[in-house]
């Protein structure tokens, strides 16, 4: 098995994401808020979505040979902000380090974008995303409860060492010295 990894366009990935995320994600009991809205609340949020007509994105996946086996995407959601939408190795794929891969090429890409801080959001017990991302160097910042998805854990990376480093003094799992103590207004 000879795994490549392949950014690819919107138009090219999304067919795909809507036939492999009802398979692999069949089991999620996700609501569709969509259907309880009204039809002005429908066209307001489309008209919302005008400001992200240019917006910088990826898509991102794993081919064993030509057949995808693995997806990353996500888009940018300010100027500094940058959120990790969905990724997912098919069931027969785990295990091999390619979410692992996908991540690291995924983050490398925000970051030659210019993006500071990348975000994503989590079920809770999605440990085969969650623990990988921990290991990269992602920190838990933050939980909510959601009418989509339930409880979710959001997982936040600084491309920044010193904003990481900052971070961590924050979270108290680093102690502030010297060189911190003079960015403190």
């Amino acid at each position: 098995m000879s795994i490549t990894y392949h950014f690819i366009s919107h138009t090219e990935f999304n067919p795909f994401f809507r036939e492999a995320r009802t398979m692999l994600f069949e089991s999620n009991f996700d609501f569709n808020t969509n259907s309880v809205l009204s039809e002005v609340e429908k066209l307001k949020l489309k008209d919302n979505m005008g400001i992200y007509k240019e917006v910088k994105d990826y898509y991102l996946v794993a081919k064993d040979e030509e057949k995808i086996v693995g997806w990353s995407f996500g888009i940018q959601k300010t100027e500094a902000d940058f959120y990790m939408i969905n990724s997912a190795v098919f069931p027969e794929y785990r295990k091999q380090g390619i979410y692992t891969e996908m991540l690291k090429l995924a983050v490398e890409r925000i970051k030659e974008m210019g993006f500071q801080y990348i975000y994503s959001r989590h079920k809770l017990t999605n440990n085969d995303v969650i623990i990988p991302k921990l290991k990269f160097g992602f920190n838990i910042v933050g939980m909510e409860v959601n009418d989509m998805f339930g409880n979710l854990v959001q997982l936040g990376y600084y491309t920044n060492p010193k904003r990481q480093e900052l971070l961590e003094i924050r979270a108290g799992m680093r102690k502030m010295n010297e060189e911190y103590m003079k960015l403190v207004k």
